[in-house]
């Protein structure tokens, strides 16, 4: 008899019946949320059903229910209430922003789950008992005005301004632009609320007392870029970015990098400094503030951009300076590799899922960076390796489901 596994954000249990879970000799569902009545909560506790979820909704069976789903960015307005007479659950994956006028809309639903961030009014801290959330959830001031979760106020700023605003950033506000028209922004009343603000030396004095009291200053040099992403060094970052740079990501320096080492006179980088092993004494010299140095090893091979990459004993055998994986959706580790092995040749960096035998987790752990599962390679996952050839492929008796949502 078959297996079921199903990976999900949402799976909706509300329907399944008993033939169906009759079928299978043990169903396994990951998902962040699922959804069931009493009744049939009660059926799937008669089977070898295992729920590995954040949430369990559990909702009256019978009922008028409507389950709005949403990926990505999502604003609550008071227009988006549930209609009278119906159960609504609010499902974001993703950011949902509660408006202001909203908080009637908010506490009509029957819940409201969200895999991500939630941004609120600070009024309504504490009063929305039906909201769960994996992930964080902002308080902004009551009637402030939204701007970007990292919000550049440049010249043209003070030209569309409102007078006695407050303006609002989730993460951060910069004050870069030494043009900026700061005595209009005073002339106007407009303040700025953030948790961080970023200035440039000539502005601190003027636009320092702009901002609440509880936001943190730093103070970087005027002629400073302000770059909101991650970024790769190179023999033109000079031209693209200048001497001066505040880097919000990660920087990832190739080899061609070390001919501008010299022009840099000031670099912040809000991430981690990602580094090949023969330009690390050289980056010592660079003014630079960081998370974390990240050196790569020298690599004789490196298999990146692919959906499905494999590596086995040969492969890591062949090359002495080390193979670097990178950038791919599926890395399958063969059984034949010793961890002894692993540990001295191989690196795996920005990969969603790594398999591989379960002697192989620690060292695969060790040497990766910024992957998201690593392991899973049993028949419990709907993998197995072929005795003969070492590669893995589907278990024809596991039935796998991926999906942002499913009903079963």
């Amino acid at each position: 008899m078959k297996k079921m596994m199903v990976n999900c954000a949402m799976c909706d249990m509300r329907s399944v019946s008993e033939e169906t879970l009759k079928r299978y000799e043990q169903i396994t569902v990951n998902a962040a949320s699922v959804l069931v009545t009493p009744e049939t909560k009660e059926l799937v506790n008669r089977y070898n059903v295992t729920l590995n979820a954040a949430d369990v909704i559990e909702v009256p069976a019978g009922e008028n229910v409507r389950v709005a789903s949403h990926n990505g960015a999502f604003e609550l307005t008071a227009d988006g209430a549930p209609k009278e007479g119906e159960t609504a659950i609010l499902w974001v994956n993703g950011a949902l922003t509660v408006g202001a006028d909203a908080l009637s809309a908010a506490q009509g639903y029957f819940k409201i789950h969200v895999n991500g961030s939630v941004t609120m009014p600070k009024s309504m801290s504490g009063k929305l008992t039906n909201l769960s959330v994996n992930g964080a959830v902002k308080a902004y001031p009551d009637g402030a005005i939204l701007l970007r979760r990292n919000a550049e106020i440049d010249r043209t700023f003070p030209l569309r301004a409102k007078d006695n605003a407050l303006y609002w950033a989730s993460r951060r506000l910069v004050f870069t632009d030494e043009t900026l028209d700061v005595l209009r922004l005073t002339e106007k009343g407009v303040r700025f609320s953030a948790p961080n603000a970023l200035i440039v030396e000539s502005l601190v004095e003027a636009v320092t007392p702009l901002l609440t009291e509880d936001t943190d200053i730093l103070i970087v040099p005027d002629g400073t870029k302000f770059v909101n992403d991650d970024v790769k060094m190179n023999r033109r970052f000079l031209k693209k970015y200048g001497a001066k740079a505040y880097i919000n990501g990660d920087l990832t320096v190739e080899a061609s990098a070390s001919e501008v080492f010299g022009g840099i006179e000031y670099l912040y980088v809000k991430g981690d400094v990602k580094l090949p092993e023969e330009l690390a004494e050289a980056f010592e010299d660079v003014d630079a503030h960081y998370d974390e140095l990240v050196i790569r090893k020298k690599t004789g091979k490196v298999i990146g951009d692919v959906v499905r990459a494999s590596v086995d004993r040969a492969v890591l055998e062949k090359y002495l300076d080390g193979v670097a994986v990178t950038d791919c959706a599926m890395v399958y580790i063969a059984e034949d590799v010793p961890p002894e092995l692993i540990m001295e040749r191989l690196t795996v960096s920005d990969c969603a899922q790594v398999f591989c035998a379960k002697e192989q987790e620690a060292a695969v752990s060790a040497v990766s960076k910024d992957v998201g599962v690593i392991g899973g390679k049993d028949e419990e996952s709907g993998f197995v390796t072929d005795t003969v050839t070492g590669t893995l492929h589907l278990n024809p008796n596991v039935k796998v489901i991926n999906a942002a949502e499913y009903v079963m």
